[in-house]
């Protein structure tokens, strides 16, 4: 009997475990080239949650079969092994109400602006509606040429490809401020950021704007030079020869000084 609860432990843990790294190293095939590495290790450390509720569900399935000379698969094992794939699945997405889809409602809250300049969220809204169309919550979320995510413990990863000027471009570019997989893989460990909600989102656009030296454009008006600097960062902007339909200065600027105004800023 003891053999047969010990077994049905370990069986039952390396199950839930393989179970929830299937179900979380899905997405890391569409990942970029070294993006993907990432990914893998990531879904692997994630998985090792599921091992817990395998290891019980393994213990129950050994006490049946301690219980019966011979083992005949009964439904309460199928029930078992849909426990088991259903765990994995909340393991993996330990940060959702069920099956990857986050809870939109608490994840968009935004970043905190009471922290930041009314130059420097103006700036940042510009960059938002220049990458998305818009600089409210919903960009927080859209993927790059169609559609949106709703899982925001980590980057999506999700490439997509389309034309632009004849040329097919592919990017895993997301959220409001378009960052790719790889952005994420070198900034994120950089600020300790744990998930990809919208105030981490703020947190990598600003990290970006200091690493290319515009701060102090942003903060003292200077927004012209701050768009140039970062226009390598972002392909929307100006000062960049990426041929993606770039905004113009005169966009920029007006929906800056727009942003500026209703943020109450001079």
């Amino acid at each position: 009997m003891i053999e047969k609860l010990v077994l049905g432990g370990i069986a039952g843990s390396v199950v839930g475990a393989g179970v929830a790294y299937g179900i979380a190293s899905l997405p890391c095939s569409l990942a970029s080239k070294g993006a993907d590495k990432v990914c893998y290790v990531r879904a692997f450390n994630k998985s090792l949650d599921a091992w817990k509720i395998g290891c019980l569900g393994g213990i129950i399935i050994g006490l049946t079969v301690g219980n019966r000379r011979r083992f005949k698969f009964q439904p309460m094992h199928l029930s078992m092994v849909g426990v088991l794939v259903l765990v994995g699945a909340v393991a993996v997405n330990n940060k959702s109400l069920g099956f990857g889809i986050s809870n939109i409602q608490s994840q968009f809250q935004l970043n905190n602006t009471n922290n930041l300049s009314p130059r420097m969220n103006a700036f940042l809204a510009t960059i938002r509606w220049a990458e998305t169309g818009t600089s409210d919550k919903s960009s927080y979320n859209k993927l790059v040429f169609n559609g949106t995510f709703n899982d925001f413990s980590t980057h999506p990863k999700i490439k997509q490809c389309a034309p632009i000027n004849g040329k097919r471009v592919c990017s895993t570019a997301a959220g409001a401020y378009q960052m790719l997989d790889i952005s994420w893989n070198d900034v994120a460990p950089d600020l300790g950021l744990k998930d990809f909600t919208p105030p981490s989102q703020d947190k990598m656009a600003i990290e970006y704007i200091r690493r290319n030296k515009a701060i102090n454009d942003v903060e003292s008006g200077n927004v012209e030079m701050a768009f140039c600097k970062v226009g390598k960062v972002w392909a929307s902007l100006i000062c960049n020869n990426y041929n993606q339909n770039p905004r113009t200065i005169d966009e920029l600027k007006n929906y800056y000084n727009k942003q500026l105004i209703t943020l109450g800023g001079n």
